[in-house]
């Protein structure tokens, strides 16, 4: 199973210091993580996470019921990462 530790950050294309990892789960999944100024997270300890379906090109809905899931901790990123993996 991944776990935060998979993911690996670079800048985000909107710039302002933001980050960005994707993660490919394998079954037709896709996860982003990103964080920094003006997002749902930090990028240090707080985290924004989308998934999205990409042969249908829409999102994966969260476990809060909307299309992201802001402010979570690394633990909280992998354990969404590992419910997605086994959807």
């Amino acid at each position: 199973m991944k776990t935060f530790e998979d993911l690996v950050f670079k800048p985000h294309p909107i710039g302002r210091g933001c980050i960005q990892a994707t993660l490919d789960l394998g079954n037709d999944i896709e996860v982003s993580v990103v964080g920094g100024p003006g997002l749902y997270g930090d990028g240090k300890t707080t985290f924004e996470v989308a998934a999205f379906y990409k042969t249908l090109g829409k999102f994966v809905t969260m476990p809060n019921g909307d299309d992201v899931s802001g402010w979570n901790t690394k633990e909280q990123v992998t354990k969404i990462i590992n419910r997605l993996e086994n959807l």
